[in-house]
């Protein structure tokens, strides 16, 4: 039986403009990126500024499509493919829940909510564990529960699962 001819489109929706990857490949591709970035010298990336963002957001798509898969069996993220919190390649904020610190989740009109370190909220320009930052003149307001900021929630379950230096 003859093949097909490879089509240079495959797995590509130009509508939506969205890749689609089969998910072993995916994560093995992210636990390459985490070795690579194991690999570099120390300060090189500043978290959450730089490659290990985009390489977070497909980690969350591997997570979300395991637990589809694997229903009650599903154990959790796989940690492997998330950013470590050792000193190794990254340079980390202050105040963050990896450091031993409270956070406390904060409403922003019009931009969702957010976690953030308490103190840091008295001064005049705010800034969230995942980088966003806001005036005072936003009034803000303290929220119970997780943020719905996919990078703040982030932060806060590698902060609850992986205390500093864990890899």
């Amino acid at each position: 039986m003859p093949k097909k001819p490879h089509d240079p489109t495959y797995g590509f929706d130009a509508e939506t403009n969205t890749v689609r990857v089969d998910q072993h490949d995916l994560a093995r591709l992210l636990l390459m990126f985490r070795k690579v970035m194991r690999e570099q010298p120390p300060g090189t990336w500043k978290h959450m500024n730089d490659y290990d963002l985009s390489f977070e957001r497909l980690a969350d798509a591997v997570d979300a499509s395991s637990e589809l898969r694997y229903g009650k069996r599903w154990t959790g993220p796989d940690l492997r493919m998330r950013c470590t919190t050792t000193e190794a390649a990254y340079v980390w904020p202050k105040g963050a829940p990896y450091d031993g610190e409270g956070t406390f989740t904060w409403l922003v009109p019009g931009y969702g909510s957010h976690a953030t370190k308490d103190e840091s909220f008295r001064g005049v320009r705010h800034k969230a564990l995942c980088g966003f930052g806001w005036a005072k003149d936003d009034r803000p307001r303290r929220v119970e529960g997780l943020p719905e900021c996919p990078e703040c929630r982030r932060e806060v379950q590698l902060g609850a699962d992986r205390p500093r230096g864990a890899w």
